[in-house]
């Protein structure tokens, strides 16, 4: 008679079912562990990625900054010069008595002015606007005002310039002046009006600057 002890097969079967399921869970733990590994790798690579192409945009950004306040400066030199082509145009149209003044304002106004007139004007419209000339004398005007016509007559008239315009402040002002003042042909210059006005919330100065030409400039 054969005799099988059953209970050493079921313990068996038992502990290899055991050992099947911690190897089944050690497997799924460390494909866990690798995926997860992996994942975190990929994120890592993306984010050194990101910050080398963040690094050269801002290198780019850097390098193109000088190029842009470039442009920027050209811009405003653009904008100046258009101003004063403008009142040049204006100053040939109401017959400038001479050309180089043209090429001398454009050399005078300095960085911070932006002209927006230039004018000729005669005796008669600067009497009237009481502008503080040292040669005239406005208190004799009032009272021989017809006597000072006929010297119109005689020899080269009064020839006035009157620069109308708008600075940062008072420097570039100031600096305009002592410009104009060193021109051989003007000579006399007066600043009639400067005051303080905003423009966008930013303060400006408005002005207005007179200038008489030298009476040797009539040569037919």
């Amino acid at each position: 008679m054969i005799t099988i002890n059953l209970y050493d097969y079921k313990t068996i079967v038992r502990d290899v079912n055991i050992q099947k399921q911690l190897t089944m869970v050690v497997a799924v733990g460390m494909v866990t562990f690798l995926l997860g590994c992996g994942i975190w790798m990929f994120q890592k690579m993306w984010i050194w990625k990101i910050e080398g192409e963040l690094t050269e945009v801002e290198s780019q950004v850097a390098a193109a900054t000088p190029d842009y306040q470039a442009v920027q400066k050209l811009k405003k030199q653009q904008k100046k010069y258009t101003e004063i082509i403008t009142g040049i145009d204006t100053l040939r149209a109401n017959q400038a008595p001479t050309t180089q003044l043209l090429e001398d304002i454009g050399l005078a106004v300095p960085e911070g002015i932006w002209l927006t007139s230039i004018e000729q004007l005669e005796m008669d419209d600067v009497v009237k606007l009481k502008v503080p000339f040292l040669f005239i004398d406005y208190e004799d005007t009032k009272n021989k005002g017809k006597k000072k016509s006929p010297k119109k007559e005689e020899g080269p008239q009064d020839v006035f310039i009157k620069l109308s315009g708008k600075g940062k402040n008072d420097q570039p002002i100031v600096h305009l002046l002592e410009q104009l003042r060193t021109l051989d042909y003007i000579d006399a210059v007066v600043l009639h009006s400067s005051k303080r006005e905003w423009l966008e919330n930013v303060p400006i100065q408005q002005f207005e600057i007179y200038c008489h030409f030298v009476k040797t400039e009539s040569k037919a």
